[in-house]
């Protein structure tokens, strides 16, 4: 069987968790789980009625014949189509209560009514953890959100595929949105151009921070307009099957001036000396240390900030990189990093890359538009 996730690591990381079964609703992991499944109807919103759509995926520890997806009867259909690896489709009708009981319904089946069970703590329905802990009084609760995490930290070839392409096609749909703008446009009308470009490269937007210089606000506005003379950046986020891409490029309506191209200048020194570093075996912490040191080598470093993290369905998931950490990077892992310089009188000036850690090195990842984008 192919599965869409590594199952050799979950079972170990069921077993040292003391889990005797998996269950995840989220969207992200329910489609990381499925390789890609999500009843299409509800996309968008899975508010209904009184209540919410909801589905489970669980999966018992040593016994993955007995996984089983609780949906919706009338999703039966496009989960067939699907061709999802799960063998047990469960029919409840719309409503987390209903899909709660037949999700303890199952727990019972399968004789796990005084097993360790995870389920998403973040994301599941205080209603239905209500109806859970009532009718199955004897399980163990814990959380499963780290060990989804941890499973998802390692991308397998076909999700860098679909990193790589939510990456290149944001980068691209900024440098276009840049050169779409006019003296005068607001932050709101620059967000409008990047949402249509996103659309029509088949991409979901889910953000735009638009800082016109000499200002600091990043919440687009129709009240703030990009004049000539000053910088801008957009920093934006859009997804491809889940899959989260996280760009910042900069922009100047006309030649920027001396100290805003320095300040460009530092962030992509600071993030090339970081990338430069970047390999497996490498500890997360040193990337950090090395970000830190870096971006306090100029005489306005007292305005800059330096962040790196994990990115793939969810921005800042594993690894974690802190000063602390000591975890090795692996081929496979995604790194989002942000070099900013808040420089009053210029604005914000930032760029975000993100890079795919490599057997031998690193890959760039929509490593288009760094450069200054004159307009």
């Amino acid at each position: 069987m192919d599965y869409p996730f590594n199952l050799e690591k979950l079972e170990a990381l069921m077993e040292s968790s003391g889990v005797s079964l998996l269950v995840a609703n989220s969207r992200h992991n329910v489609r990381y789980l499925t390789r890609g499944y999500y009843y299409h109807f509800h996309t968008y919103s899975d508010r209904m009625g009184l209540s919410r759509y909801i589905a489970f995926v669980g999966i018992p520890r040593n016994r993955v014949e007995d996984s089983f997806f609780i949906g919706r009867k009338e999703e039966r259909e496009p989960f067939r189509g699907a061709k999802v690896w799960i063998p047990h489709f469960v029919e409840s009708i719309r409503g987390v209560q209903p899909s709660v009981n037949a999700l303890i319904e199952r727990i019972l089946q399968l004789g796990l009514e005084k097993g360790s069970i995870a389920i998403e703590f973040p994301y599941f329905p205080t209603d239905g953890f209500q109806l859970l802990a009532s009718r199955l009084p004897w399980v163990t609760w814990v959380d499963a959100t780290p060990l989804l995490n941890e499973l998802r930290t390692i991308k397998r070839p076909e999700e860098q595929r679909t990193i790589r392409e939510a990456y290149s096609k944001v980068a691209q749909c900024i440098i276009r949105t840049f050169r779409q703008c006019r003296e005068g446009i607001s932050t709101l009308e620059i967000e409008e151009v990047l949402r249509k470009e996103m659309a029509q490269e088949g991409v979901s937007f889910l953000f735009a921070l638009i800082c016109a210089g000499p200002g600091f606000s990043r919440a687009p506005s129709p009240l703030i307009p990009w004049k000539r003379g000053e910088i801008l950046h957009i920093d934006a986020g859009g997804e491809i099957g889940d899959y989260v891409a996280d760009i910042c490029r900069m922009g100047s309506l006309g030649p920027p001036s001396s100290q805003a191209v320095a300040l460009h200048t530092a962030c992509l020194e600071v993030q090339n000396g970081v990338r430069a570093l970047i390999r497996p075996g490498v500890p997360c912490g040193e990337l950090v240390s090395a970000g830190n040191r870096l971006a306090s080598r100029y005489e306005f470093s007292s305005y800059a900030r330096f962040v790196i993290h994990g990115i793939g369905m969810v921005p800042y998931e594993p690894p974690e990189c802190t000063p602390e950490s000591r975890r090795p990077l692996e081929a496979g892992m995604v790194l989002s990093i942000e070099t900013d310089f808040l420089y009053p009188g210029v604005g914000h000036v930032k760029i975000e890359d993100a890079v795919l850690v490599t057997e031998d090195g690193s890959e760039g990842l929509g490593d288009a538009g760094r450069e200054f984008q004159v307009i």
